[in-house]
């Protein structure tokens, strides 16, 4: 496959390779035939996403017009270009004028939004600045049922070796004002660009919130879920390979919660939260079984914890609305420079998956020069 390669191996070249830049990597598909073949196919887009440490901190919030008391709060965008967050300038990114509704992401560096027109989703990847708008989905519902609520998810089938969007939605009866019996859960295949609809898990058996967000890893989605009948945490598994679901048990800690998921070594782990005196315990799964790895705390003038970083970092909110990031390995809670509203953050990782077959980004208001885009020709 790699070919243009002088004296070194294939294999040492293909590791090479995988752990440049997306930019650059856009920039030598003009090098040979045999590196744009490469660079698209999808082991080697999962090596480079395995191997690239250059995370970035993106982060979703609310914010309101100060001189209307009556406007409505809308979604704002925010990248931390230092991957250290040694410097903590951010920039804003602005995609009010092409989308109805941001749906979630980034999942693997792909963004999933509503278009601003026929009721269309479409797939972004920011780094090679490439969309796809979605077939639309000929689903016909339970007579009386619309979509209550919906959770995403997003990753590799590694039985495939291709990538797949989940949708979960909870469908509620307009009629008897109450939840359908079943849930109803839509992959999209990225290779084939087509939908595959099925009836799933019973709608009352959990409580899953999309604020709670996805998790991928390893071929398998994660979300942090509860039972509706006991309000008990459980971590909901689905494997892209199969389209099954199961369910993974939290660590059952008296007087603690499970509050957030992350991966820690390239294992899931999930954040506990003690009921009193915000103590937190970090565990995570090796071979079936919950371990716990560190705890720490007391922390003063924390409201919640939001998500895992680097290294078993968290970030948190303040009770004063401020964004910050505390390090186990320091103890040092520093301040991040962002006082907002319903915050929510995400890992940014750059992505070579393509997205052909839809609309370029050109028209996006985005700094691309802050991603270290490179244009280039296809194939």
């Amino acid at each position: 496959m790699a070919k243009c390669n002088g004296n070194f191996p294939e294999d040492v070249m293909i590791e090479v390779l995988s752990r440049l830049s997306v930019k650059s990597l856009l920039r030598f598909k003009s090098v040979c035939s045999e590196w744009c073949s490469l660079f698209e196919n999808p082991s080697f887009i999962s090596k480079h996403l395995r191997n690239d440490n250059d995370d970035r901190l993106f982060i979703t919030y609310m914010v309101t017009d100060d001189e209307d008391d009556y406007s409505y709060p809308t979604d704002s965008f925010c990248l931390f270009p230092d991957g250290t967050l040694t410097d903590t300038s951010s920039v804003d990114l602005d995609f009010q004028q092409p989308m109805r509704e941001f749906l979630g992401g980034p999942f693997d560096g792909i963004f999933c939004i509503h278009g601003p027109a026929n009721d269309r989703l479409i797939l972004c990847n920011l780094a090679t600045k490439e969309s796809r708008t979605l077939p639309k989905r000929r689903v016909v519902f339970p007579r009386f049922c619309s979509i209550s609520d919906t959770i995403m998810g997003f990753g590799m089938d590694i039985m495939s070796n291709d990538y797949k969007l989940v949708m979960i939605h909870t469908l509620w009866n307009e009629k008897r004002q109450e939840l359908c019996e079943f849930a109803h859960v839509a992959t999209y295949n990225l290779r084939t660009n087509s939908w595959r609809d099925f009836k799933s898990f019973k709608s009352d058996h959990y409580v899953m919130s999309f604020w709670s967000g996805s998790l991928y890893l390893d071929g398998v989605c994660y979300w942090l879920s509860r039972f509706r009948n006991n309000d008990q945490a459980v971590i909901l598994s689905f494997h892209l390979g199969n389209d099954v679901f199961e369910e993974v048990q939290e660590p059952h800690i008296p007087e603690s919660e499970p509050t957030i998921l992350g991966i820690y070594n390239h294992s899931l782990c999930v954040l506990l939260s003690h009921n009193i005196e915000n103590y937190y315990d970090i565990w995570v799964m090796k071979d079936k079984c919950w371990i716990k790895q560190l705890s720490i705390g007391p922390f003063v003038g924390v409201q919640r914890p939001l998500g895992f970083w680097k290294k078993g970092a968290f970030f948190v909110v303040s009770t004063s609305g401020q964004l910050l990031l505390y390090d186990p390995n320091t103890q040092e809670m520093r301040d991040l420079g962002v006082t907002c509203f319903d915050v929510s953050v995400h890992i940014y990782k750059e992505s070579l998956i393509r997205l052909k077959g839809g609309d370029n980004l050109l028209d996006f208001d985005i700094p691309w020069h802050v991603l270290g885009v490179y244009q280039t020709n296809s194939c």
